[in-house]
């Protein structure tokens, strides 16, 4: 009675967008044709678009005049990498199979599945046809400029355009350095793309179990609710008809309460069941746009990819914070008493205090603990703990390093000893992968300022401590970085001394 049927069929469109594929229109059922991406983040037909309407057709969210609503780039490259997902016919026995269990044979350049492959390619005659995977040759595939008809060679961060050695020889030198090589782009896309995939499947996962909560937040209020009508029908019962009036306005004011309670839980859930289906949707599109593009595309596109995962799992963030209401419901024994006098004091009531306390105290509770499991100020600090954790390790680390190299210096010029001849190789390797720790650190830190910045927006009275302690992170991580190249260069101009100091030494006082 207090939940409305607009969230019950709310809940079955709902489940029925989380079986979409990726390159179905969530609004019309059908193929997408000209995807737009709103920004509600979810995609549609240009079609599914109503001229006199601003209402995204899914979640109702306000939209953009039509002009400016960007297409979906995503779903545009997953509809003309269509006929690849869904499979690749085999050459020989026209039967269609996964494009990752194919083959392709360059020498009669066409796909083979593996059973064809044993079968009609282990004659003799075809013992020199060269045979690839079909994945690997689709990412070592050659794209040209449409321009200069060379091939890419190198990757514009700054435009996020590829480049080939004419368009490289046009750009200015200040965006020279903006350029990376294609092999280098595209690992470090790929890198960012995975972990961006991951913290959007975690975000998934704590958005579903948010989900599970608010339902039995919901249910178990129901109850309460429903307790609490019985114990007033039963209070009513035992005193007179004086307070016939005074008991319909307790039950409507505890419906009213409830109602109200109810109708904030179920907005938050269905706000957040609406962006359940397009996590989903957007994390499908993005395994399969990594399965099946090639480094060029991965490269042109990858970022755009990230943003949008990023601006999903911002969105969730956004919606986590959990608000319940702490007003205290009307005491009733009171209203009682005021009607009847002292005579309803003298009974004995009830005691459903204690009932709403329970209620209003689990609730709380619940938000808490959400707060506590899912709040992303809490789970971004972990995460700058942990990272500070590893900082201090690698911290020591350097001292030590240091500690090594000044006996080495002590050695060669107080000492007038040779003994750390075999350390410097040692420890120049030690230096060497510490500044690669140091690096990847600096890199980690770096990916998690912006989410960073978010919880700050959100939790303003630890801002200025999370800043302060970043920064002092961050000065630190650069400091060591600095001191790090320093060793790595004193060990190297020390190594030469050290060995021609010890080489003299044989020859003076062969052994």
């Amino acid at each position: 009675a207090v939940v409305s049927t607009q969230s019950t069929g709310m809940t079955a469109a709902l489940e029925d967008m989380t079986t979409l594929s990726p390159m179905l229109c969530p609004s019309c059922k059908k193929s997408f044709q000209e995807p737009r991406l709103l920004p509600c983040l979810h995609s549609v037909c240009f079609d599914c678009l109503d001229l006199d309407k601003t209402r995204c057709p899914v979640c109702s969210g306000i939209i953009p005049p039509l002009p400016e609503i960007p297409n979906d780039l995503l779903v545009e490259y997953l509809m003309s990498n269509k006929q690849t997902l869904e499979g690749i016919s085999c050459a020989n026995c026209e039967q269609s199979h996964s494009i990752d269990v194919m083959l392709f044979c360059n020498t009669c350049s066409q796909p083979l599945c593996h059973a064809c492959r044993d079968f009609t390619h282990s004659a003799k005659m075809f013992a020199k046809h060269e045979i690839v995977d079909i994945l690997s040759k689709r990412l070592n595939k050659q794209r040209l400029c449409s321009l200069h008809n060379e091939p890419f060679i190198m990757f514009n961060a700054e435009d996020k355009s590829l480049v080939c050695i004419s368009c490289f020889r046009e750009i200015g030198l200040s965006k020279r350095t903006h350029c990376l090589d294609i092999e280098t782009a595209y690992s470090t896309v790929q890198n960012a793309l995975c972990k961006s995939i991951e913290y959007t499947t975690t975000t998934q996962s704590s958005l579903s179990d948010l989900l599970d909560k608010l339902d039995i937040m919901i249910s178990e209020t129901n109850d309460s609710s429903q307790k609490r009508l019985d114990e007033i029908d039963e209070t009513y019962s035992s005193i007179t008809k004086a307070v016939e009036l005074c008991k319909e306005r307790l039950i409507e004011d505890c419906k009213d309460h409830t109602g109200s309670c109810l109708c904030r839980l179920q907005e938050k859930q269905d706000r957040l069941k609406l962006l359940l289906p397009v996590l989903q949707t957007t994390l499908k599109a993005a395994d399969l746009f990594t399965s099946v593009s090639d480094r060029f595309d991965l490269v042109e596109l990858g970022t755009h990819v990230i943003e949008r995962l990023q601006a999903l799992t911002s969105k969730v963030t956004q919606l986590q914070t959990l608000q319940i209401s702490d007003n205290e419901m009307l005491d009733y024994r009171k209203e009682f008493t005021e009607c009847l006098g002292l005579t309803l004091a003298d009974k004995k009531l009830p005691n459903t205090d204690k009932l709403h306390d329970s209620i209003r105290a689990e609730l709380i509770a619940y938000h808490r603990g959400i707060s506590r499991s899912s709040g992303p100020g809490t789970m971004y600090a972990k995460q700058l703990d942990q990272k500070s954790v590893h900082i201090d390790e690698l911290h020591r680390l350097l001292n030590t390093y240091k500690n090594q190299v000044q006996e080495l210096h002590r050695d060669i010029t107080i000492r007038r000893s040779s003994a750390g001849a075999n350390k410097t190789s040692a420890l120049t390797k030690n230096c060497e992968e510490l500044m690669e720790a140091i690096t990847t650190a600096t890199t980690e830190l770096k990916q998690l300022q912006p989410l960073l910045e978010n919880s700050w927006k959100e939790t303003l009275n630890s801002v200025v401590k999370q800043q302060e302690r970043y920064k002092d992170r961050m000065s630190v991580v650069e400091k060591m970085r600095n001191e790090t190249q320093y060793l790595i260069t004193l060990v190297k101009q020390l190594t030469p001394f050290i060995h021609n100091y010890k080489a003299v030494s044989d020859k003076l006082h062969p052994s």
